[in-house]
């Protein structure tokens, strides 16, 4: 087993991302009326008006963000592309879609290998180390120091990289995005069920409602999406919380029998009919309209999710139930997010303070469009916070007081070589053909050779 003492950096930053849970701005003063107008501090507007050519010309700017669901996509048309024009007025900026995933991060290698790269992109710590090394991300902390854009969020501190560097802005609002299990009501009231409590009680539950013609539960599978991001976690998580944080600290690997048992869970699920046919095939657009048509009583997704199904009354949500008695839902929960997701600037731009000042005004909007659905977010906008529908205000009066925040190992503890192969093996593992054995087998000699924790 190979453990690195450096893993306390990544504890270290994680601790600072959960100081967010008590973050949501007022207005400034002089401010009463709520904006969902993104803007830029007062120093970039300055600096805007100023920073076009002197022939008259725009400068042009090229963005590639993630636009993998509806979310993503709502931000693009009512935040940043009809905004920008008037926000950044010297700039003419060209959007590219980059889907996400490993899409995105092929992408950004492929334009990184060919000197192509977009002024502004949305950055992860899967693709994150090429680009650094190839001088291809700028550290933004003096940029934003300077323009007083770092004074916006609640804990600056929560944007640094374990190297103290900022190399992204978001709105914050990742921090409050966790894994959790969606069920229409009225799906389960017809099939005679109740929310599960154990694990075992998900299984049977399961077996009723396929009895019943129903899809039991549906998750994204295509390139091993869910296992990667947050299923692995989970089935491990609902068994021994300690071996997780364990894992993402890189304090104990995949011959570790806690975490050998959360593969086996995923096999369970697979081989008990838990998921539809074709599981590791399924993309997340596809994945989320079975679940939105009522051809799947529950969706094991994320909860950036929240705002879009919440507008279905039937829809309400549940935690992972407990495996052990090591896991309490009320005690222990898996956050997403990192210091490195969100839109970076390229090092090799020609315009380095065009380039932040869009990068801030993309945050911005992320944040504005968050705050408007009731999430909680880290970036200040001015705004009074917007009222929260019943299902979020459930979801944040649960998860604000849990204690244990467990950091999410695919944004905090795989390299790049780790990331691929970890969608490699959960696709198998999805499959029903590939036994969890194998793949604890094939990802401990890949967790050996993970660079991730390497200075």
């Amino acid at each position: 087993m190979r453990i690195k003492s450096k893993a306390k950096a990544t504890i270290l930053t994680a601790s600072a991302l959960l100081l967010l849970s008590a973050c949501s701005g007022g207005n400034e003063k002089g401010n009463t009326q709520p904006s969902d107008s993104p803007s830029v501090s007062a120093g970039s507007t300055e600096a805007a008006k100023e920073s076009a050519g002197t022939d008259g010309k725009k400068i042009k700017m090229r963005v590639i963000t993630i636009t993998t669901d509806e979310n993503r996509n709502n931000i693009m048309e009512q935040y940043i592309k009809p905004k920008v024009a008037e926000a950044l007025p010297n700039l003419e900026v060209e959007f590219e879609p980059g889907g996400g995933g490993e899409d995105m991060a092929n992408k950004l290698k492929t334009l990184n290998a060919s000197e192509d790269m977009p002024d502004v992109f949305w950055n992860d710590a899967g693709y994150f180390t090429p680009l650094k090394s190839t001088g291809s991300i700028m550290d933004l902390t003096s940029y934003i120091s300077k323009d007083g854009f770092l004074n916006k969020y609640a804990v600056p501190d929560a944007l640094k990289h374990v190297d103290g560097k900022i190399y992204s802005l978001s709105s914050g609002a990742d921090t409050y995005f966790t894994p959790i299990i969606f069920y229409h009501k009225d799906m389960f009231e017809q099939a005679g069920v109740q929310v599960p409590t154990t694990f075992d009680e998900l299984l049977q539950i399961s077996k009723t409602l396929k009895g019943k013609g129903m899809v039991p539960a549906v998750t994204p599978g295509k390139d091993g999406w869910g296992p990667k991001l947050f299923l692995l976690q989970q089935m491990i998580q609902i068994g021994d919380p300690q071996a997780m944080a364990d894992l993402v600290s890189n304090k104990t690997d995949f011959d570790n029998p806690a975490v050998q048992e959360g593969a086996a869970r995923i096999e369970t699920l697979v081989k008990g009919g838990v998921f539809p046919d074709g599981i590791a095939n399924l993309d997340y657009g596809p994945a989320m309209e079975m679940f939105t048509s009522k051809k799947a009583a529950m969706l094991m997704m994320f909860t950036w999710e929240l705002p879009n199904l919440a507008k279905d009354e039937t829809v309400d949500f549940f935690p992972f139930p407990t495996a052990g008695d090591k896991y309490d839902p009320t005690k222990n929960v898996q956050f997403w997010g990192s210091p490195l997701n969100g839109y970076a600037v390229s090092g090799k731009t020609k315009h380095p303070d065009e380039a932040v000042q869009l990068a801030e005004f993309l945050a911005m909007a992320d944040a504005l469009y968050f705050e408007k659905t009731g999430a909680p977010i880290a970036l200040q906008t001015g705004n009074p916070p917007a009222d929260k529908s019943p299902l979020m205000q459930k979801f944040v009066d649960w998860y604000n007081p849990i204690p244990n925040k467990i950091a999410s190992m695919a944004l905090n503890s795989l390299d790049a070589r780790t990331s691929a192969e970890m969608s490699t093996q959960g696709a198998n593992l999805l499959t029903g053909e590939y036994a969890a054995a194998d793949f604890n087998k094939a990802m401990n000699k890949i967790w050996s050779e993970n660079t991730w924790f390497d200075n």
